[in-house]
């Protein structure tokens, strides 16, 4: 079985497409922890305050959910005794998560799209509790630049080693591999931030990202936030953000992005977004034959959106909605209407902000 297992996942990862592969990361993982693992492990305890257990009962699908929940939590366990000797191990609470997310996108002019999303934050309790496993860390949830609503087209799993950790500053650095649609390149990553408050009523942020790819070389991610709360349930966050990619004709892309966040109550979320972005002739969502102005080496784009989430049925599964309204420069600046659909699983412990808007 462990044979039949092992050339599978190297003939879908020379062969298959994103999705696949990172469903095959995620595989891969789990056998290289159950089979470097110890009879005798002790699971994790029970959820801090900050956590929500999954809820149990009698139907099928309850079942399924709580098993498998279990399972992921024994498996992050196991992995901590790949990193770690008995004598040093530790039990503490156990934060893994994982989040699966099915999205259906449709942008006028440029048609339907169907694309799956795995995010793995996987928490190494032993080595002082500095390690982690991570699966798509990196990837911007909110879907900027031209890519109004497409899915990504790359999956990425890294180790992560946590130097720094206050309320205030962190710093941590990721060794792992990115997986595309057309190939499997090893990458770094140093990850910074920084929190200030601005005043009595705003708070800065700044954050950046340095990669270094075997295949594509220097890539930089930089963000700028600055925060205003206005009240317990409304939030407006400004975000500048300018990315540089060794590997594209333009540089760098840039995007301005203005943001309100309304917490309905504890199940239910919007957010009300302005957005501004320039980016590359590459990362435009529309083919060739869809650009209605000459072809150029960057574009600009506006768009307007709104975006519901509500938790329905069991604390684990959630549901979105944006609305879109765009004005892409590749199609004349004409008003162009788009739609997500997001349905998300959360397995593991799902933490009490799980319904809130990602950024």
């Amino acid at each position: 079985m462990y044979t039949w297992c092992r050339a599978t996942v190297v003939r879908f990862l020379a062969e298959g497409d994103y999705v696949g592969k990172s469903l095959l990361c995620i595989i891969a993982t789990i056998l290289l922890a159950s089979s470097l693992g110890y009879p005798g492990m002790v699971s994790a305890q029970q959820p801090s305050e900050e956590t929500v257990t999954p809820e149990t009962g009698d139907t099928r699908v309850d079942r399924w959910h709580a098993t498998a929940s279990r399972w992921f939590q024994g498996t992050a366990g196991r992995v901590d005794q790949f990193f770690v000797s008995d004598e040093y191990a530790t039990h503490e609470d156990n934060q893994s998560r994982l989040r699966l997310r099915l999205n259906t996108d449709y942008v006028e002019n440029a048609g339907w799209d169907v694309g799956g999303n795995i995010k793995l934050h996987l928490v190494l309790p032993g080595l002082d509790n500095r390690m982690r496993l991570v699966i798509n860390d990196a990837d911007d949830n909110d879907t900027t630049t031209s890519q109004t609503v497409a899915s990504g087209d790359e999956s990425d799993i890294a180790l992560r080693w946590l130097g720094i950790r206050t309320d205030r500053v962190g710093l941590s650095f990721d060794l792992g591999v990115r997986v595309t649609d057309v190939n499997l390149a090893g990458f770094g990553r140093i990850n910074a931030a920084v929190r200030y408050p601005l005043g009595e009523k705003w708070t800065g942020g700044t954050s950046n990202r340095i990669y270094a790819y075997s295949d594509t070389g220097f890539r930089n991610d930089f963000r700028q936030y600055f925060d205003r709360q206005i009240s317990d349930k409304l939030l407006f966050r400004s975000r500048t953000r300018i990315q540089y990619f060794e590997e594209n004709d333009y540089n760098p892309t840039s995007e301005q992005k203005f943001t309100l966040f309304h917490t309905l109550n504890g199940r239910h979320a919007l957010a009300y977004e302005a957005l501004f972005e320039r980016y590359a002739e590459e990362d435009s969502l529309f083919d060739d034959d869809e650009i209605t102005v000459p072809l150029r080496d960057n574009y600009k784009g506006y768009q307007l959106r709104v975006r519901y989430r509500t938790n329905v049925w069991r604390k684990w599964l959630f549901l979105e909605f944006w609305p879109i309204v765009s004005w892409p420069e590749e199609r004349d600046y004409d008003l162009t209407l788009g739609a997500r659909f997001r349905v998300e699983i959360n397995f593991g412990q799902t933490p009490r902000s799980a319904a809130k808007i990602d950024e």
